[in-house]
């Protein structure tokens, strides 16, 4: 009867044991809990950077958050003075900032699929390149260059295929410089219209440098910059 009894014991605690198992190797497979908002990277001085500016720096050579004015006063300037019927050329009415950055963040905890993302990036007509990130590569006098590029919102912002199809990321960050390669006006709409399809195909969240969602006020003065 003992015999029975310690048989018995010693199943219940093996099956114990195996469920803390299957337990533990469940919540590592399981979606972790994500925050939409990407994270803020920050330099030495703590001072506030896009996620690729490491990769893609400013043609000055200086941080964006070191020598741009904030894009939404920029964007919002563009528009009072269209509102008050000033037709006169950005160029005199309001410096461009040296860079444009946008975020598409996840909305759900699991965040975007690489497989997904791929295939946004594939619709967007972007093709993967220089520094392990996709561009819109433009034909301009030095010839086929990047006009702005889409990078992955977390270390090491790379989006290279093979890794991408095996990973899940809480959002992509895109970066146009200015001035750009072609006409400021047609690289700012590409540039936005472009994020708003990337935003639709993978129904994510599109957002400012801020981390901010995109209003119509501040999506009005994209156009506007771009008019």
């Amino acid at each position: 009867m003992e015999l029975v009894s310690l048989i018995i014991m010693v199943l219940g605690l093996a099956a114990l044991v195996g469920i803390y198992v299957i337990s533990r190797v469940s919540r590592q497979h399981s979606p972790q809990k994500r925050d939409e908002n990407i994270p803020v990277l920050r330099d030495a001085d703590g001072n506030e950077l896009s996620s690729v500016c490491d990769d893609v720096a400013a043609r000055d050579g200086k941080r964006p958050s070191a020598n741009a004015r904030d894009m939404s006063d920029v964007m919002m300037s563009n528009v009072s003075g269209k509102s008050k019927g000033v037709h006169q050329p950005i160029a005199d009415a309001v410096a461009l900032p040296p860079q444009l950055v946008l975020f598409i963040a996840a909305d759900i905890e699991a965040g975007f699929s690489g497989e997904e993302v791929l295939r946004a990036l594939d619709n967007a007509g972007l093709s993967f390149g220089d520094m392990d990130i996709f561009h819109r590569f433009v034909l301009s006098a030095q010839g086929e260059t990047s006009l702005f590029s889409v990078a992955n919102g977390v270390k090491p912002w790379t989006l290279v295929p093979e890794e991408l199809v095996m990973q899940t990321t809480p959002g992509l960050s895109m970066i146009l410089n200015l001035p750009s390669q072609i006409d400021d006006g047609d690289a700012i709409n590409d540039f936005l219209l472009t994020a708003e399809r990337l935003t639709a195909d993978l129904n994510g969240i599109l957002k400012d440098h801020n981390q901010q969602p995109i209003t119509p006020a501040l999506r009005a003065g994209l156009l506007a910059m771009a008019a």
